[in-house]
């Protein structure tokens, strides 16, 4: 019979270094991911307070009269919809929920319209990519105000 040997000192260590590697590694990318989502809900309210008001220059009549954000910037940074009213004569050739990337047979407003609506959407992209969303891009749907 052999004699009695003590168990290995390094099996202990083995069992219990990928435990604590995951739980770091577990808190760390929570960490990122709170820092992020922070990040990109302070760049969506840029945008917010960016465009809420503003009124468009040029040959158009079309008044921003209200800018708001909804979804979840953590999970489904894609899912985001950043929703802009706008008001004034020309709103009403916009059709309802427009969106400037749109796919070629969606109806369009007149050139002008179009032009100034692609002049706020570069805006609140500026504002988006200055607070980190430059890989990934929030839906942004223009609307003409309700009567």
């Amino acid at each position: 019979m052999a004699p009695w040997r003590p168990m290995s000192p390094l099996i202990p260590f083995f069992i219990l270094s990928p435990i604590v590697a995951g739980g770091l590694a577990w808190w760390t990318l929570t960490r990122i991911g709170k820092r992020r989502n922070q990040r990109a809900k302070g760049s969506l309210d840029a945008v917010v307070t960016r465009l809420r008001g503003q009124k468009v220059l040029g040959a158009v009549d079309l008044v921003v009269q209200d800018v708001s954000w909804s979804g979840e910037t953590e999970l489904s940074p894609q899912n985001v919809w950043i929703r802009v009213v706008m008001g004034g004569q020309d709103a009403s050739t916009i059709p309802a929920r427009f969106e400037v990337e749109s796919a070629p047979g969606a109806p369009r407003p007149p050139a002008q319209v179009l032009a100034a609506l692609r002049e706020l959407d570069a805006q609140a992209l500026e504002a988006l990519k200055a607070g980190g969303w430059a890989w990934q891009r929030p839906r942004v749907g223009f609307e003409p105000a309700q009567s």
